[in-house]
């Protein structure tokens, strides 16, 4: 606006009014008087805009009478001030400035109300974006749960289907196992109820886990665990190195007459964590990899973490299998 007053105060300069030739001081007082013309124009028109309708029409209409009166009082309070600073009268006419003034009282309306229509659609677009985020994050949340219930009854009849099988063959060593697993759920299915545990909180209930299976395999189970203290804060789906274990024992250990032994190994590296789940078991076969625990892994962890986390299979050496998880280091949240 005092660019604009600048400019329009050479048409507005007390010398060029009477004819003579253009001066700086001409040019100074023709800017202020212009200064006082239209600031109180502004600022009619922005009080005005709080209380004026939404609606485009109505607004337009409210604004631009506000404009017109405010605009002759401030003509006449300009007129004014002009006849004090040059010392005689300056009459109001409908002159070339009279109604070059309006014209641009009406085109700073009308910019005024583009500007509020741009912000105004600036403001939806972003509460639309809201909404889509909000129902994006209410769908991940759905879907992690309709996940988490459906490992609940896979894990749970594995588990009771191993204690089925040692009442029959061991009942001592069956009812050892109902104690232990009825311990261990306890706590695992607390623990499900939630999109994220810690690491180290996982690894101690596949370790419960482990403990409930060498019972049923004894001497043929060996455990090694090894999570540093960074990396066992990293956050991941409840039972995700649970579920990697009972593969690893159902389709790798526990067919071999001589079973075998499972390690887990959990380092932070930069931003991101890995734990690997290694067994000496029987190695790939034909459906590895295509489980329903293997699946719902991988869809919990996208919902989690999206593309920063993974899980994959390799050929552990001389035999067996690894599975790797990698989760994001940075992503910490306080327990619960």
């Amino acid at each position: 606006m005092v660019v604009f007053c600048a400019i329009y105060g050479i048409s507005l300069s007390p010398n060029r009014i009477a004819g003579g030739p253009p001066t700086l001081a001409a040019y100074l007082i023709g800017s202020i008087s212009a200064l006082t013309y239209f600031f109180p124009v502004f600022l009619a028109a922005i009080v005005a805009a709080n209380f004026a309708p939404k609606s485009l029409l109505s607004r337009t209409l409210v604004l631009g009478l506000t404009v017109v009166i405010s605009a002759f009082i401030a003509r006449h309070l300009m007129l004014s001030m002009l006849g004090i600073l040059t010392g005689r009268h300056v009459g109001s006419s409908w002159g070339s400035e009279m109604r070059l003034s309006f014209v641009m009282c009406f085109l700073g309306l009308g910019a005024m109300l583009l500007l509020e229509r741009e912000q105004i659609a600036a403001e939806a677009l972003h509460e639309a974006e809201e909404q889509r985020l909000n129902i994006a994050r209410q769908l991940a949340e759905a879907q992690l749960q309709v996940l988490q219930m459906q490992i609940e009854p896979h894990f749970l009849f594995n588990s009771l289907a191993h204690v089925r099988r040692l009442y029959q063959t061991d009942p001592r060593a069956g009812r050892a196992t109902m104690q232990h697993l009825s311990r261990y759920l306890s706590t695992a299915l607390l623990a499900l109820r939630d999109s994220s545990i810690r690491l180290s909180d996982d690894v101690e209930l596949a370790a419960a886990y482990l403990n409930v299976q060498k019972i049923r395999l004894g001497a043929r189970l060996v455990l090694e665990i090894d999570v540093s203290p960074e990396a066992g804060e990293a956050r991941v789906p409840p039972l995700t190195i649970t579920t990697l274990v009972e593969n690893a024992i159902k389709h790798g250990i526990a067919p071999l007459s001589e079973g075998g032994s499972v390690r887990i190994v959990a380092r932070s590296v930069g931003q991101t964590t890995s734990v690997q789940v290694a067994d000496t078991g029987r190695g790939f076969q034909t459906s590895m990899g295509a489980g329903v625990g293997l699946a719902n892994i991988r869809a919990r962890l996208a919902t989690l973490h999206g593309t920063a986390a993974e899980l994959s299979l390799c050929q552990n050496t001389p035999q067996g299998v690894i599975a790797t998880v990698v989760v994001p280091t940075w992503l910490h949240v306080s327990r619960q």
